[in-house]
């Protein structure tokens, strides 16, 4: 999992609410400290003003946009940060969640959260694409086979470098948990979809991502760029014959209207993280460091637990809807069918191999 400056794991280090409320009640502050010119830190641009002193006694205010909507697995995080990190802190850091995209996409938002224009952001994976782009093949088709692997994967010591190159490179940390789970994104399609000959040629709906692209064409499927906001109606009028995705876009765009087959090929489990601006962080009083790394540690923790148990009842209601649930697909088959275009990619852009990361 990320480390701390100190070497140790972000969650390695625990507090006691009383001392830290007594040790700052002693020094006659509650909030930000000086960073030595050693230390590389700062108070980022989000903490200079309404961050720093004054007459607010050292408060902290900070700003946790998503581009996400309220319920969803990530603004879930936020809200239970913010309930967790006021309530430890006595209101003396204050926290406000603004979803929706209401600073912006994703990457404008990252964009705030690196110049410290925002001080924190829960969303996606927009963080390891820009900065440490050869370990982002945690969001590609079939490369991890479970959550599990996932987390095994992103809290080793041979990912450490990922987050070093965010943080030197973007000013941004990962906190918490290094994956909340969102779901797993699996097949749907007006024919039972079971092994890769079944999608040869199927006009197959995905997001503009190359790499996506580049696997599932692979495996046989004939993949086709479409926004999501346009998904339903394109498989309504034809223009896409399959999606692909995790229950709660099923659910949310209502697609057992248009789709009779949710196949479960389970090719990608869907994930996303919590960050914050490193020299903000930096500039924080050590105990509000530990403060808000706890309260990361366990939102995050908390908010992946919640979207299992949802995505179990949205799978329910799938079935209750008219789509036929097709359990039996070897999803074996369609790893090895995407295999080539997978061991290329890993030949051309990420770290390591395919097998090596599998095999930690």
């Amino acid at each position: 999992m990320p480390r701390r400056d100190d070497g140790k794991p972000e969650s390695s280090r625990v507090y006691n609410r009383r001392s830290v409320l007594a040790a700052l009640s002693s020094a006659g502050v509650v909030g930000l400290a000086g960073c030595s010119s050693s230390d590389g830190g700062g108070t980022g641009s989000g903490s200079n003003s309404s961050n720093g002193g004054g007459s607010g006694g050292g408060e902290v205010s900070i700003t946790l946009p998503s581009v996400n909507e309220t319920g969803t697995p990530m603004v879930n995080a936020g809200e239970k940060f913010k309930q967790k990190v006021e309530s430890e802190s006595d209101g003396a850091i204050s926290v406000k969640v603004t979803p929706g995209g209401s600073y912006g996409s994703e990457p404008e938002s990252i964009d705030l959260l690196s110049s410290g224009s925002i001080e924190m952001y829960t969303g996606g994976s927009a963080p390891y694409q820009r900065w440490a782009n050869e370990y982002y093949f945690v969001n590609q088709p079939f490369v991890m086979e479970s959550f599990d692997q996932l987390l095994t994967v992103m809290q080793s010591d041979e990912y450490q470098p990922a987050y070093d190159q965010i943080r030197e490179d973007g000013n941004v940390r990962v906190m918490g948990e290094p994956r909340v789970y969102r779901g797993v994104r699996h097949y749907t399609s007006n024919n039972e979809v079971k092994k890769p000959g079944d999608v040869e040629n199927m006009d197959l709906r995905l997001p503009e991502e190359d790499a996506w692209i580049q696997i599932w064409e692979e495996i046989g499927a004939s993949p086709t760029p479409v926004a999501l906001n346009e998904l339903y109606s394109g498989l309504r009028t034809g223009v896409v014959e399959a999606s692909e995705g995790p229950p709660a876009q099923i659910s949310s765009l209502k697609l057992w209207e248009v789709q009779d087959y949710y196949n479960l090929t389970g090719h990608l489990v869907l994930g996303g993280s919590m960050y914050i601006n490193d020299d903000f962080f930096r500039g924080l009083d050590e105990t509000y460091q530990d403060m808000i790394t706890q309260a990361a540690n366990e939102a995050t923790a908390e908010a992946s637990e919640e979207a299992m148990k949802q995505e179990e009842k949205l799978m329910t209601r799938i079935k209750e809807e008219g789509m036929t649930i097709v359990d039996d697909v070897d999803q074996e088959a369609f790893a090895e069918a995407g295999r080539p275009a997978v061991e290329e990619l890993f030949e051309t852009t990420y770290a390591g191999t395919w097998d090596k990361w599998r095999n930690l």
